[in-house]
């Protein structure tokens, strides 16, 4: 990553921990275009100043402005020939210089119209890619065979002399380090910077319209934020009892990745609490995703892409609330047969398989300590069940949204697939 992530964990809110609409307007400053567009769709009146009431996004937007404080973000279209490799370095990191830049800014800051970037996330990859040399470029890097990157530079710019082919490069600027980072290369004309701020601006309008008209409190209870991506939990008081002994629970997951193709996501995370006598103990489960019917596969709760209009994006968000309560009915159906499972030696070793199997790279560093746990303890009954998985909950940090979220998707799995 460039910057710091910013992280936060919360069990609770207090009504000062909401912002106003002016100050939440205030993460669109640097996209004036987006901002005129949804204050007319949302019908937003400015004068008013209302209050969000989602509770902690003072905090989540105190953290964005801190970073966005940082740095500037640009985006630049380039032809790939004026796109030249001039050192590989460790890890996925290569620096390139682009030539004929005309941004002002850029201009004003470098103080020449040609540029040296240094790579992050997976850009280096994109561009080299687009000669089938990434994998081979980082072989002669860690053989140290100078000659032969300097081969492959040669040969990038004799293949590129006249190449018009274009793409729209992703450039943070970082202020401490007086210098501009690549964090991306994608099509030009087609990508849209439906990015961080805009993810956030719509979600905390769209929840708060949903708390107006169900009196559903809403507060974020965990984020990870940095330059390019960001996760948010929004928590929903209206639990739901299942049976004599189960509570259901429901989050909403924001996540938005503004350096990959994937769009931006809407998911469910649900957290059961199962009571025996005075004791209870949570689990959190997170489907695929929401399935409209028994036949059709599970999908997200809701997605729009970073291409389109932003009247597209505003028809698909204010299907939300619907989507919401459907998926919590969904999940419910779920959380009752899970109640009921008998056999909780087969779910515990069902489970242990799929970790076991594991292929994701993120969990990979888990996957002993999770399958150990799973296989040292035995299981009474479906609290002590409940008790296993809560513990291995605690074995992830907090940062790593990736793997908890994998363990929970498995988890949910195996929970609903041995009764």
């Amino acid at each position: 990553m460039i910057l710091e992530k910013q992280s936060k964990k919360f069990d609770s809110f207090t009504t000062d921990s909401y912002v106003t609409i002016n100050k939440l307007l205030k993460v669109l400053e640097e996209q004036e275009h987006f901002k005129d567009e949804l204050v007319k769709l949302f019908k937003i009146d400015e004068s008013t100043n209302k209050v969000i009431q989602i509770g902690n996004s003072k905090s989540l937007l105190d953290s964005i402005f801190f970073l966005d404080s940082q740095c500037e973000k640009e985006d630049i279209d380039s032809k790939i020939n004026k796109i030249e490799l001039k050192k590989m370095l460790e890890k996925e990191k290569a620096v390139f210089e682009i030539a004929k830049i005309t941004n002002e800014s850029i201009l004003k800051k470098n103080k020449s119209d040609l540029l040296s970037v240094e790579t992050a996330y997976s850009a280096k990859q994109d561009i080299l890619d687009y000669y089938s040399l990434s994998k081979f470029a980082n072989y002669c890097r860690d053989f140290e065979y100078e000659s032969l990157i300097n081969h492959i530079k040669d040969y990038l710019k004799q293949m590129n002399i006249d190449n018009e082919d274009e793409r729209s490069l992703r450039l943070v600027y970082k202020k401490e380090d007086k210098k501009y980072y690549l964090r991306a290369v994608t099509s030009k004309d087609v990508y849209k910077n439906f990015g961080i701020n805009f993810s956030v601006f719509v979600a905390l309008i769209a929840l708060n319209l949903y708390k107006e008209k169900t009196e559903t409190n809403i507060y974020i209870d965990n984020y990870v934020v940095n330059d390019s991506e960001i996760y948010v939990s929004f928590s929903f008081n209206n639990s739901k009892n299942i049976g004599d002994n189960l509570i259901l629970s429901f989050n909403l997951i924001l996540e938005n990745d503004e350096i990959k193709r994937k769009p931006v996501t809407f998911n469910g995370v649900f957290k059961l609490t199962l009571k025996d006598k005075e004791k209870s103990s949570d689990i959190f489960l997170k489907p695929k995703g929401l399935k409209r019917d028994e036949a059709s596969y599970p999908v997200d709760l809701l997605t729009y892409k970073h291409s389109g209009s932003v009247e597209k994006v505003f028809e698909k968000i204010k299907d939300l609330p619907e989507l919401i309560d459907f998926f919590i009915k969904q999940v419910s159906e779920d959380a009752l047969k899970i109640s009921n499972i008998k056999n909780t030696k087969d779910v515990k070793l069902h489970l242990a398989n799929k970790v076991k199997y594991a292929k994701n790279v993120e969990f990979k560093k888990y996957k002993e300590s999770v399958y150990n746990k799973l296989m040292r303890v035995t299981t009474e009954n479906t609290f002590t069940l409940f008790e296993i998985f809560r513990e291995i909950e605690e074995l992830f940090d907090n940062e790593d949204v990736v793997s908890r979220d994998y363990w929970r998707e498995k988890l949910y799995e195996s929970l609903i697939e041995k009764k």
